[in-house]
């Protein structure tokens, strides 16, 4: 191990930088959880099955 090497390793704020948490930050987390909540409910909406049964609730 060169001195450099070392000198990395000890620091702590490097180590930091280097070390990665997750594939994904909460927040890409919150937002991709989101966007399938969003997505699964237009799928479940535009089924005619269910579009007939909101109406007949509705109205």
């Amino acid at each position: 191990m060169s001195k450099l090497d070392q000198i990395i390793a000890n620091n702590a704020r490097a180590t930091q930088t280097r070390k990665k948490s997750g594939f994904l930050s909460q927040r890409a987390r919150v937002l991709l959880l989101s966007l399938t909540c969003l997505l699964v409910a237009f799928v479940f909406f535009t089924q005619p099955q269910v579009r007939i049964a909101l109406e007949t609730l509705i109205g």
